[in-house]
C-alpha cells in the first residue's frame, strides 16, 4: 500500500510539473504573440504615416508652385513612388484580414511560364529601376513553354513582396542587381526564384523569417522598414496555391525560390 501511494503520488507529481510547464510554454507564447502584434501595429503606423508625410509634403509644394519646372517632375516621381508603396502596404493588410476570416479565394488557371515572365517584367521592372536597381531577368529554354495553374493576382503579390523584400535587404549592396529567373526541377516543377546580392540571411533566421510578424530587428533600433508580414503572406498564398517556397543563401545573397507543379489537369478554383 505503502509503494502505491508513492507510485501514484510521483505519477500526479510528473503530471503538475508537465502541466506547469505546458502552460508556461503557452504563457510565453501568447506574450510574444502580444508583443510581435504590438510591433506589427506600429510598424505599420510608422509604414503609412512616412509615405502619407512625403505625399502631402510634395503636393503643397507642387499646389504653392514652388517648385522650378526642373523639379516638378521629381516630386510627380516621388508621389507615384510613395503611392505605389501604400498600395503595396494596403493590399497586405487586406490579404492577412481575408486570411485571419479564412475567406481567401484562390482561382488556379494555367499560363505559359514565358508568358507569366512578360507579365513580371511589365510590372515589376519599373518598381525595380526606381529603387536603383537592374532587372536580370532569366528563363531556363526547357521552362519557357511549360504550363503552371496559378491565381495571377496572388503571384504577383508574392513577386512584389519578394521583390521588396530583396530591395530592403540589399540596398547597401556592391552589386545592386535583382536576378528572377524560371526552371524545371526534379518531380516535374517549375521553379521561379528571387535573387538578391546582399548580405544573405543570418543562418539562425532562415526558418524564421516566414513567420507571421516575424522581424529580424529590434522594433526600436530597426533600420530596415516593413511590418513583418511579407514573406508569411508568401508562404500562406503559395500554400494556397498548391506550391512550395524555401530561401537559401548565395554567395553573395540570398535566394528566394517557389515551385509550382507542371499543370496536367484542367483549370481549377479553391478557397483557402
Amino acid at each position: 500500500g505503502a509503494m502505491l501511494v508513492a507510485w501514484v503520488s510521483a505519477v500526479l507529481m510528473l503530471v503538475l510539473c508537465v502541466g506547469f510547464y505546458l502552460m508556461y510554454r503557452l504563457g510565453v507564447r501568447q506574450i510574444e504573440l502580444v508583443r510581435q502584434q504590438q510591433d506589427f501595429v506600429s510598424a505599420v503606423s510608422h509604414e503609412l504615416k512616412t509615405p502619407l508625410t512625403s505625399i502631402r509634403m510634395y503636393g503643397e509644394i507642387l499646389r504653392e508652385g514652388w517648385a522650378s519646372e526642373a523639379k516638378k517632375q521629381i516630386y510627380y516621381d516621388y508621389i507615384h513612388d510613395e503611392s505605389e508603396l501604400l498600395s503595396r502596404l494596403i493590399a497586405n493588410v487586406l490579404q492577412l484580414a481575408r486570411m485571419t476570416r479564412n475567406d481567401l479565394q484562390i482561382d488556379l488557371k494555367p499560363i505559359a511560364v514565358s508568358s507569366l515572365l512578360q507579365m513580371v517584367q511589365s510590372k515589376i521592372a519599373s518598381q525595380i529601376e526606381r529603387a536603383g536597381f537592374k532587372l536580370d531577368l532569366h528563363c531556363d529554354k526547357q521552362a519557357e513553354q511549360a504550363v503552371i495553374a496559378i491565381d495571377n493576382d496572388a503571384f504577383m503579390q508574392i513577386l512584389i513582396n519578394l521583390v521588396d523584400n530583396a530591395i530592403k535587404f540589399s540596398a547597401r549592396a556592391a552589386e545592386r542587381r535583382i536576378r528572377i529567373g524560371a526552371r524545371p526541377v526534379p518531380g516535374d516543377l517549375i521553379e521561379l526564384a528571387v535573387r538578391d546580392y546582399g548580405p544573405g540571411i543570418p543562418q539562425g533566421q532562415l526558418k524564421k523569417i516566414f513567420r507571421l510578424f516575424y522581424r529580424s530587428e529590434n522594433e526600436l533600433t530597426r533600420e530596415t522598414v516593413g511590418t513583418g508580414i511579407g514573406l508569411a503572406l508568401v508562404r500562406r498564398l503559395v500554400d494556397a496555391m498548391d506550391g512550395e517556397v524555401d530561401v537559401v543563401n548565395r554567395d553573395p545573397g540570398a535566394e528566394f525560390r517557389v515551385r509550382f507543379p507542371v499543370w496536367r489537369d484542367g483549370p481549377r478554383s479553391a478557397a483557402k
